[in-house]
C-alpha cells in the first residue's frame, strides 16, 4: 500500500459518501498560529475566525463533511486543545480574562446537539514532555483532549490489538480490603488474574504518550511545529480500523496519520490546504527513517551519498 497526499479543504473532501473507516485529525487551534503557503498567510484557514463561536461553527462544518464520508460503522477521533482568554472584558469570547474558553467541551457538545453524533469516550492525552509554562497560580497544562465520535451504536473496534499487559491488582491497606467487594483477585493456574482477559487489559482513558520533534529536511523549506507523535495515532489506527481500511486525516499537516496507517496495512490519506505541508507529508510517507519510526522500530542506517554509488550496479556474490 502507499499513502496518498491531497491538497484540499477539510470542509470539502474529495471522497465518496460512506467510504472512510476512520478519521484521525487535529484541527488548528483557535487564534494560536498563522499557517502559510510559501511564507504567506492564506485566507479562510480554520483557527483564524474572529470569535471562539465562529471557530466552533467552522469545526462543525468540517465535521459534517467528515460524517458524510464516514462509513456507518466508522469512527472519528479529534485531538483538540484549549486556550485562555486574554481580553480584559472577555472580548470576542465573552469569557473573563484568564479563563479557559472550554473549546474542546463546546465542540463535543455541538457534535451531539447539531450533528447527532455519539461521544463514546473522551481520552486525556497526557504529555510528559509538554512545553514548559510560566505559571504561579494554577497547575501547568500537560494534556489535550481526544474525543471519540461515532454515527451509530454499533461500530468497528478491535481492542484486542491494543491491549496492555496485565498488572496485579493493588492490595488496599487494612482489613476492609478483604470484604465482599474485595478487588484483590486470586490468580489462576496459568498466572492470569481471574476476571481479566489473558490477552491484556483494555487501555484506560488516560494515555501517557510523549511528543516527538519532527526534523524536516532543509530542502523542503518549511517547518512544522505541531506534529502528532506516531504512537498516539498507532493506538487509534490499530484499535478502530480494519486491515486494508481507509484512514483519513482532513487536517493532514505533516502526514503522521497517513504514514502510520500505511505502515500498518491500511490505506492512508492526508488532506491539507497548505502546499507546504503537503510537501512535508509526501516526503514523510516515503522516507525510510520516518516509516521505521511510525512502526516503532529502529531506523535503517544512514548511507552517505558517496557510498551509495558503490552498490548501484554491483552484483552480490552468494
Amino acid at each position: 500500500m502507499s499513502a496518498v497526499v491531497i491538497r484540499g479543504d477539510a470542509r470539502a473532501l474529495p471522497l465518496p459518501d460512506a467510504s472512510v473507516d476512520l478519521i484521525v485529525t487535529s484541527p488548528p487551534y483557535w487564534s494560536l498560529r498563522s499557517y502559510t503557503d510559501g511564507g504567506e498567510h492564506y485566507d479562510g484557514q480554520i483557527g483564524d475566525e474572529s470569535t471562539p463561536g465562529e471557530y466552533i461553527d467552522a469545526l462543525i462544518d468540517c465535521t459534517r463533511e467528515w460524517v458524510r464520508v464516514l462509513k456507518p460503522e466508522g469512527s472519528i477521533f479529534v485531538v483538540l486543545g484549549d486556550k485562555y482568554s486574554d481580553r480584559a472584558d472577555g472580548g470576542p469570547s465573552s469569557a473573563p480574562r484568564r479563563s479557559r474558553l472550554l473549546l474542546p467541551e463546546r465542540y463535543r457538545i455541538a457534535c451531539v446537539d447539531r450533528l447527532g453524533l455519539t461521544v463514546r469516550a473522551v481520552i486525556v492525552w497526557h504529555k510528559p514532555t509538554a512545553m514548559p509554562e510560566y505559571v504561579t497560580s494554577r497547575v501547568r497544562t500537560v494534556h489535550e483532549d481526544v474525543v471519540h465520535l461515532v454515527k451509530q451504536e454499533r461500530y468497528f473496534a478491535a481492542l484486542d490489538e491494543i491491549r496492555e499487559p496485565l498488572r496485579a491488582p493493588r492490595r488496599k491497606a487494612g482489613a476492609k480490603a478483604f470484604g465482599a467487594r474485595n478487588t484483590c483477585l486470586p490468580r489462576t493456574a496459568t498466572g492470569d488474574y481471574e476476571g481479566q482477559n489473558p490477552r491484556g487489559a483494555v487501555p484506560g482513558s488516560v494515555w501517557e504518550i510523549a511528543t516527538q520533534p519532527l526534523r524536516v529536511p532543509e530542502h523542503l523549506g518549511v517547518d512544522h511545529f505541531a506534529a502528532f507523535p506516531p504512537a498516539l495515532v498507532r493506538r487509534i489506527v490499530l484499535g478502530w480500523s480494519p486491515e486494508g481500511g481507509l484512514v483519513v486525516d482532513p487536517f493532514g499537516g505533516s502526514g503522521t496519520t497517513a504514514l502510520v496507517a500505511d505502515v500498518h496495512g491500511r490505506r492512508g490519506v492526508s488532506v491539507d490546504r497548505s502546499a507546504d505541508y503537503c510537501r512535508i507529508a509526501r516526503w514523510r510517507v516515503s522516507d525510510p527513517r520516518e516509516r521505521a519510526r511510525a512502526l516503532g522500530v529502529a531506523p535503517p542506517p544512514v548511507v552517505a551519498d558517496e557510498q551509495g554509488a558503490l552498490f548501484d550496479d554491483s552484483e552480490v556474490a552468494s
